[in-house]
Formats: C-alpha cells, sequence, structure tokens
C-alpha cells in the first residue's frame, strides 16, 4: 500500500513516518479538557470505507501516518484516538493515557434518542452525563469497511481493555463501559467491528466495581484547572487545623465550575479550597498541601480547607470516607495531627457552612469507613526522570537556558533527549550524571546560574539567565551571556518587559517572571506563544472553532492567525492577547468538553436545558417553576442576590441574573430587568465558559 503525501498533503512519506515517530512518542491532553475514564470505558472505531489489507507492518505504519497527518493538519493537530491496533495484533499508542478526541457525538440537542444531552455527551450509570471524550477512551481497529477484522486484532483489542481496566493509577482506569462509536453518534462507525463489540467478544468479562475503597487525589490537570493568578506558598510548619465545608450548591457542580466562580466572581487567585471531595467519594486537588487558599478569613494560612461538592444532606458515605482519609493522610504530610474543625465552628465565621450534617458529623469524630489515600507517583528512573523538585518542563528549560544543543522541545514530556539533556546539564554544573534532578543537582544549578553583576535585579532569575531569555525572544543585537548586567542588558530586559506587558523597569521581579513563564515559557515563533502548542495546532483549534474565514494550516504565525488565535480567546472565556499559554489552553478545553451551545440570542430548548443542568434541576428544556426557583436560588448563593425564591422570575431577578453575567463574563449589559436577545446571548457564552 502507497499513500501519495506529496499529492495528498504536500508531506514526503519520510517526514511523514518521522513526524509520526516523533509526535506518537508525546502525549497530551489535547484539550486540556477534563480526564476521567472511570466514569465511562471504551468506545470502539475503524478507519471508514473501503480497504485496507496490509501485507506488512509497514504498510499499517503507512495507514496510522496517513491518520495521523490527517489530524495533525485537521481539527486536532494530533492523533485523536487513544490507542491503534493493526490487523497483526500490534498495538501502538496514540494519546496513550491522556484524554483523546476521537469519540464525537450530536451536537446539544440533536440526539433523537435523548434531547436534553449537552453537546458531545452521552448518559451512563452513576454518574449521568458525561462527556464523550472526558470519559472514555478511543481504540482505533486499523480496519475499513471491506476488511473482515482478524483473530489478532480482536484479541489485541480484548487484551488491551483488560489492561485498561485494570492499569494500576485509578484515576486512569477504564470503566466497565463498551460502545461502538455509533452509540450516540449518527455514524457508520465501528463498520465490521461493529457485531464484535455488540456481541461481548470485544469485552475481557472483567468488571471493576467501585466499592469505598482506597482513593487517590486528582491532580490540577485531571478536572482541567485555571492556572493562579497568583499564588503564596505556606511552610508545613504553620498548619494546625483541618476544615470541612460544603459548596451549598448541587452535587453536580464541577470543580472547574466551582474555580470559574472564585476567580471571576470574587476576584479570588485561584479556587479557594485546599481540596475537593464530591458524592462518589473522588478527590480533587485544589491549592493543594503547599498554598494558601482562599476558604475561611483569618484561617487560609493556618487551616486546610477541604470541600464537598453539595448542599446539606448530600454527603455520601463515600464522600465522608474520603474527606477522613484526607485527614488522616494530612497527618503523615504535615509531620503531625491537624485539629479537625468545620468552617461554622471557627471563631468569628458567621456561616452555615457545611451544613448540620456533616457539622455533626466532625464534631461526632468523623467516623467513616477506614480508607487510605493512595499516592500514585511513579518511582524516578532513567526512563522517567525526576520531577518531584523541578517540573520536567522547568528542567528542559534549564537545560536550553545553559546552552545545550540541539535545544529541547520543552513539552514536559521526559523521553531520551531530555535525559541526555539533564545528564549534559549535571555535567556541567559538577554533579553525578545519573539524569535524575534531585536536590544535589538543584544546588549545584541554582549556585551555576547564581551569577549577578554590577546592576539590574538577580534574586529571582540569575543575570545570565536573564541575558539568555532576552535572546531567546528574538532581540538584536543579541546580548553577550557573560553573567554581568551592564546598560546592553539593562536595555535588553526593558525590551522583553514591554513586550511581555509589564512595567519596563529592568528589574526581573515577580512580576516579569510570571509573565516570561506563562506568556513565554516555551518560545515564540513570529510572534506566537508555542509553549502548549505549535502554530498549525492553534491555527487547526481556531477552524475547529468555526472561524471564518478559515485559517490556512501551514504553522506560519501572522496577522490573520493572531486574529483568529484572539477570537477563540474571546469565544474561551479568556483574556484575547493572541498568545496560546496556559490560560488559553485550560479555558479552551473547558469549552469543548462545556455546553457548547449556538449563542444566537434565543432562549430554546437547549439553552433551557443547559441553565437547568448549571443550577442543578432536571433537564426536560421547560422553564418552569422548579427551574426559576433553582436559578433564584443559585443567584442568591453565587451572586448575593437577595431574591425571594417564589418562582416569578420578574424585574428584579432578571437584574440579579444580568448583575451576575456582567461580573463573570464581563457582559456588559444594561441593569435594566429586560431579558432580550442580549441578555440570551450573555447567559448562552456563560454557560458555554461554565461561568454561570
Amino acid at each position: 500500500m502507497v499513500y501519495n503525501y506529496s499529492v495528498d498533503h504536500g508531506v514526503s512519506h519520510a517526514v511523514a513516518l518521522e513526524a509520526v515517530i516523533a509526535r506518537l512518542s508525546v502525549t497530551r491532553n489535547l484539550s486540556g479538557g477534563e480526564w476521567t475514564p472511570w466514569k465511562g470505558g471504551v468506545f470502539i472505531h475503524y478507519v471508514g470505507s473501503g480497504q485496507v489489507n496490509p501485507a506488512s507492518c509497514s504498510d499499517c505504519q503507512y495507514e496510522i501516518a496517513e491518520i495521523w497527518t490527517k489530524h495533525y493538519l485537521g481539527e486536532f493537530g494530533d492523533l485523536a484516538y487513544n490507542f491503534v491496533v493493526c490487523q497483526h495484533g500490534n498495538i501502538y499508542k496514540g494519546q496513550g493515557f491522556q484524554r483523546g478526541e476521537a469519540n464525537g457525538g450530536y451536537a446539544a440537542g440533536q440526539d433523537p434518542a435523548d434531547p436534553t444531552l449537552k453537546a458531545q455527551n452521552i448518559r451512563v450509570p452513576t454518574y449521568g452525563q458525561v462527556g464523550r471524550n472526558a470519559a472514555f477512551y478511543s481504540i482505533l481497529g486499523l480496519v475499513r469497511g471491506s476488511d473482515a477484522p482478524s483473530s489478532a486484532l480482536r484479541t489485541s483489542i480484548k487484551e488491551l481493555i483488560r489492561y485498561l481496566r485494570t492499569y494500576d493509577n485509578p484515576n486512569l482506569r477504564a470503566g466497565n463501559l463498551l460502545y461502538p462509536h455509533q452509540h450516540g453518534d449518527a455514524t457508520e462507525c465501528p463498520g465490521p467491528l461493529l457485531p464484535y463489540t455488540k456481541d461481548g467478544s470485544l469485552d475481557p468479562g472483567i468488571v471493576v466495581q467501585p466499592p469505598i475503597a482506597d482513593v487517590s487525589i486528582i491532580p490540577r490537570s485531571g478536572w482541567g484547572a485555571r492556572p493562579p493568578d497568583w499564588d503564596v506558598a505556606v511552610p508545613r510548619s504553620e498548619r494546625v487545623g483541618f476544615t470541612v465545608h460544603y459548596s451549598a450548591g448541587p452535587t453536580t457542580q464541577t470543580v472547574r465550575q466551582i474555580q470559574n466562580f472564585h476567580m471571576d466572581g470574587r476576584s479570588w487567585p485561584d479556587i479557594g479550597y485546599n481540596f475537593l471531595v464530591d458524592k462518589y467519594g473522588r478527590i480533587y486537588e485544589g491549592v493543594g498541601w503547599d498554598h494558601r487558599g482562599s476558604h475561611a478569613t483569618g484561617y487560609n494560612t493556618t487551616h486546610i480547607g477541604c470541600c464537598f461538592i453539595g448542599s446539606d444532606g448530600d454527603a455520601t458515605e463515600a464522600a465522608k470516607a474520603s474527606i477522613r482519609a484526607l485527614y488522616y493522610h494530612a497527618a503523615s504530610v504535615y509531620g503531625r495531627t491537624l485539629n479537625a474543625t468545620y468552617h461554622s465552628g471557627l471563631p468569628g465565621a458567621a456561616t452555615a457552612c457545611p451544613g448540620n450534617d456533616l457539622r455533626n458529623w466532625v464534631l461526632g469524630g468523623m467516623g467513616a469507613t477506614d480508607i487510605g489515600i493512595v499516592i500514585v507517583t511513579p518511582a524516578p528512573s532513567a526512563s522517567t526522570g525526576r520531577s518531584d523538585i523541578r517540573s520536567v518542563l522547568s528542567q528542559q528549560g534549564a537545560v536550553n537556558l545553559l546552552g545545550y544543543s540541539p535545544r529541547l522541545v520543552e513539552d514536559g514530556v521526559f523521553g531520551p533527549a531530555t535525559l541526555a539533556g539533564v545528564k549534559w546539564l549535571q555535567g556541567v554544573v559538577g554533579v553525578g550524571q545519573d539524569g535524575l534532578w534531585g536536590p544535589n543537582t538543584e544546588t549545584a544549578y541554582k549556585t551555576y546560574v547564581g551569577g549577578g553583576g554590577d546592576g539590574g535585579r538577580t534574586d529571582i532569575r540569575s543575570a545570565r539567565s536573564q541575558q539568555t531569555a532576552v535572546n531567546e525572544q528574538g532581540y538584536t543585537p543579541a546580548l553577550v551571556v557573560d553573567g554581568v548586567f551592564g546598560p546592553a542588558t539593562l536595555a535588553g530586559v526593558k525590551w522583553l518587559q514591554a513586550r511581555l506587558g509589564v512595567g519596563a523597569d529592568g528589574l526581573w521581579g515577580p512580576q516579569t517572571e510570571d509573565a516570561y513563564i506563562k506568556k513565554a515559557g516555551g518560545g515564540w515563533s513570529n510572534g506566537a506563544n508555542t509553549t502548549i502548542r505549535s502554530v498549525a495546532q492553534q491555527q487547526a483549534a481556531v477552524n475547529g472553532l468555526g472561524y471564518t474565514p478559515a485559517l490556512v494550516v501551514d504553522g506560519v504565525f501572522g496577522q490573520y492567525t493572531y486574529n483568529g488565535v484572539a477570537w477563540l480567546q474571546n469565544k474561551v472565556g479568556t483574556l484575547a492577547d493572541g498568545l496560546w499559554g496556559p490560560a488559553t489552553e485550560s479555558a479552551y478545553g473547558a469549552y469543548l468538553s462545556g455546553e457548547r451551545l449556538v449563542v444566537d440570542g434565543v432562549f430554546g430548548s437547549a439553552t433551557k436545558c443547559a441553565l437547568q443542568r448549571a443550577v442543578g434541576v432536571e433537564a426536560d428544556g421547560v422553564w418552569g417553576d422548579a427551574s426559576k426557583r433553582a436559578t433564584q436560588r443559585h443567584l442568591n448563593l453565587w451572586a448575593d442576590a437577595g431574591l425571594v425564591v417564589d418562582g416569578v422570575f420578574g424585574t428584579a431577578s432578571v437584574q440579579a441574573m444580568q448583575r451576575h453575567l456582567n461580573t463573570m463574563i464581563r457582559a456588559g449589559l444594561s441593569v435594566d430587568g429586560v431579558w432580550g436577545a442580549g441578555a440570551t446571548r450573555a447567559l448562552q457564552t456563560a454557560l458555554n465558559q461554565g461561568k454561570f
């Protein structure tokens, strides 16, 4: 089998294969969205119409190269499947254990079997509506419509599903559901694999039960956290208490929605809690063990805040067991037992939080099933590196700053190239070259780059490091990287500060460092921030959200691409500066996992269902008294509206909604109590961004 890339895609065979090898060895969450495969399971796919008939594995690789090229140059910017299985039974890793984007489904309200579903969602037992990509792995059988799936292919798919259901990390295990792609989508996929998916012959028969058992903590990346506006580190010696809260909203709230409210509605730097627990007992990392929360005035430094997602009486036995486990685990983190308390029990706290049930539970000794916290951290090795002291991305940046050649790709993935780079750096700074960035490497590195000069500010970044950073962003004439802070370096730092949008005083302080890391951490490409996504991937993402005229996906960052990225940023609800940094990536992922309503100003069934989901009532598309009362309660809770909850959504209620939308998405509505098309468009935008 031969594919003419020069004709089809302008890519030669050699380049395509090299790109496949390079890209498929590096995985990342394509959308930055929620990734909870334990809620769902696996979708099975096929390639499409036609015939494959591979004579050898080389033919299979060409087929995968063809698929990858289409995905890379199209909507996804990378291979969208998690795994690919060929007719010979070989398994190829696509996105692997990161979230993929191949499980497309109906748009909002278009599923004929369930018109109340959100876009690209599916209804599953226990968890209700979940994202098809957020909760399911995608396995592509490398067959086309006229092919007969081989026994080797079917056996490998079955064993792969077994492996996914029994994976060591519980946060990445596949749930028990196994569906053909056409389940919830208007497609013929998975073609000839359909009967095997339906008759159970691909199911390994292993059922993963979700009893109350030891749990692990879902990291911020697992729920699509926004980067904080700033954070404050807290020495572990200052922690003395553990405070239980509730969110006072529906149990269907997402952690991202709570974070949006805290950051946009309360102007806090991040989500207010250190940890959160849902009704299923899943623990989510908020600001974590070592950063200051915003959960209780006067106690944010001394007390860890743990929030149950729900209202009084909603806390399940699984949730209580996880809160209790987190409390006892805190003793091992801090080296002592913390004082167990609850929000309204703190001196000076005028609040009903966490409600009668959890308050009495804490007072009664926090009795629950005895479970533990599983810490899922791979042991450091030459193949995985060590990232407990400095992240992989930061290690790659440090290696590049010292002049390593060829420069490492700063992608946060520890592969052979990064291992070689870290060993090289260790040789430069004078420590053992084992490739593991431990305390000795960190100390030696800081000593090596810690030189100053006769000016500037070098307590955060050395003069040598500042000079390198300025040069990397295209400053001309390039500075001499000599560690001496003279007039030329001063001029270069001022130039960089102006480009970053901070005060150009020539002093590299916290604001300059933060702006540099967030907006230029991986380097600009002709004006683009390519830390997270290449220019081509940014262009594909912009086109995927419907930008017109569509951008040419050529990897060149010009004015059209800048305008397109700024348009996308405005659409997903983040600063429209044209630079695709962590905030844009997070907002983009949340948008893809959200409602994806058409912003047309029409308060139709899809918008009503989305609003009902946001306020925690049945999504039936009927704007009745129950929905109106729930919306009034929602505005009272999240916007301090002070409304009478009577189910009459009159002038006062509409004004409260308008004020809330102005706060959360800067809608610019007139607070006149008139619910017109403009207010509906703002509501649809807020629902799409998870900010209502």
